[in-house]
């Protein structure tokens, strides 16, 4: 119960719903579906099926936000005054700092992850390259 203008609203059939992997990228500011990647393959060469929200849920759950991340590399790639800017990902997740930094013109040459799901997603959006 809570307390409203003196009045008792009875809140108890209220139900909180799951936000869906499609909600969290848009609210982390990622193209909707980046992370729906199908069917993909470890590195092992094990597939896993894409049906599963989990694993999406969980690299969404240790992602940047891109709004930010795109404000921030205009500004530096600006700064730098180069023709043609490259930049590395260290601790890449699924593929978050090379997306904020090609869209500001910079072109993505290396990334390092150990979690097998945000490997393939960045491999999926980025190329085996």
């Amino acid at each position: 119960m809570v307390m409203e203008s003196n009045n008792m609203i009875d809140k108890s059939n209220y139900v909180v719903r799951r936000l869906t992997p499609l909600e969290c990228e848009r609210l982390q500011g990622f193209p909707d579906g980046w992370t729906d990647i199908g069917d993909w393959k470890d590195s092992k060469g094990k597939l896993h099926k894409g049906d599963s929200d989990a694993p999406r849920y969980k690299a969404l759950g240790n992602s940047i936000a891109i709004p930010f991340w795109e404000w921030m590399a205009d500004r530096m790639v600006k700064q730098l005054g180069k023709e043609e800017p490259t930049m590395a990902s260290l601790f890449d997740g699924i593929g978050g700092f090379p997306l904020s930094y090609s869209r500001a013109g910079c072109k993505p040459v290396w990334a390092s992850e150990i979690e097998e799901f945000p490997i393939a997603v960045t491999k999926k959006r980025f190329g085996e390259d």
